[in-house]
């Protein structure tokens, strides 16, 4: 019976200290700390998708001006919808012409009459000259220009 009365007042002077730790008002400050700082987070993220829907706008808007000045006077009076649509089969149109531009000037490359001319005037074919490098390039145009006295 002595040890279950040792073991009872142990055990109410243990609660007594976990119970004691506890304080009311410091807990509900901290709580309150707590949400403080989150609604300040809130703000500052809320500020921050502000801040990016008005630079996106900004950015928006002058891709807008950009193509309704490229398009001229075809977008005068156009909705932004059809201001786009006009811009995307204008960037097409411009993208088909501009592939059989090279493809003409593939062909006119491997034309073996062309490239005896250029070899004839130059020394090289086009073969040789599209082979070389950037750098390569413009060591033989810069012997080419003296040569031919070219900038004189």
């Amino acid at each position: 019976m002595r040890i279950l009365t040792v073991l009872v007042l142990s055990l109410f002077i243990g609660v007594s200290y976990v119970s004691a730790d506890y304080d009311a008002a410091l807990e509900a400050e901290e709580a309150a700390a707590r949400a403080a700082a989150a609604r300040v987070d809130q703000e500052r993220k809320a500020e921050a998708g502000r801040m990016m829907a008005e630079i996106k706008a900004k950015q928006d808007a002058e891709v807008m001006a950009d193509k309704r000045k490229h398009l001229g006077s075809a977008a005068v009076g156009k909705s932004d919808a059809e201001v786009n649509r006009l811009y995307d089969e204008k960037v097409k149109a411009d993208t088909a012409e501009a592939a059989i531009a090279t493809k003409d000037a593939q062909q006119k490359m491997s034309d073996p009459g062309v490239n005896a001319q250029m070899k004839a005037a130059t020394g090289k074919s086009m073969q040789e000259i599209m082979s070389m490098s950037p750098a390569e390039q413009e060591a033989w145009a810069a012997e080419m220009e003296k040569n031919m006295g070219a900038g004189e």
